[in-house]
């Protein structure tokens, strides 16, 4: 599917110099959040179903070109929908027609935490328990070698891990809520540190 309706979304992010960006829309009786990721390539688009623990990822390739739908998520849409095979016909891309219908032109300013992009992508890091953003660690007095870049990587994107790997700093990272710090790029501790 090519998604030119997220064009002028994307134009306004740059403009605004956004890489990040949320946004929701309802289906029937199912809440979306989507989340749009500017910072990988190709870039990504995370959606969560909310109230039900249930992720997926599109990437979206030069030429607004979308990926499809994989069938294991349709069809359990389709079970949260509660359709069975003698409702209507919902294909995925009508689902994605629908979709495309209700993405905003604007870039909302909304902020998005690492944990809201971690439950997306918990599967390919270690410590994937470990989503709640703490700060930075830099290790340019201890010794240390850099940790947990490919967690800073798939959470936080190339730019922090590129600038983590230079200047030797960890990101760091909880299980518990409660110690949940907002999330602030790895140059600022650097510059805060040097005071």
């Amino acid at each position: 599917m090519t998604l030119y309706q997220i064009r002028p979304l994307l134009q306004d992010m740059g403009r605004n110099k956004a890489k990040l960006d949320k946004f929701s829309f309802s289906y029937a009786n199912l809440r979306f959040e989507v989340i749009v990721l500017l910072d990988r390539q190709p870039f990504e688009l995370l959606f969560g179903v909310v109230d039900y623990n249930f992720f997926f990822t599109l990437c979206l390739h030069k030429g607004y070109v979308l990926d499809d739908m994989p069938d294991d998520v349709y069809y359990y849409l389709r079970k949260l929908l509660k359709l069975n095979k003698n409702d209507e016909v919902l294909t995925s891309f009508k689902l994605m027609l629908y979709f495309a219908s209700q993405i905003p032109q604007k870039y909302s300013g909304r902020k998005v935490e690492p944990h809201e992009i971690a439950v997306h992508k918990k599967r390919d890091v270690p410590d994937s328990d470990k989503i709640y953003f703490k700060g930075w660690r830099s290790h340019e007095t201890d010794g240390r070698q850099v940790q947990n870049l490919e967690k800073t990587r798939a959470w936080l994107g190339e730019e922090a891990y590129e600038y983590c790997k230079k200047y030797n700093i960890s990101s760091c990272w909880s299980d518990i809520p409660n110690e949940r710090k907002p999330y602030y790029p790895p140059d600022k501790h650097r510059e805060t540190n040097k005071i």
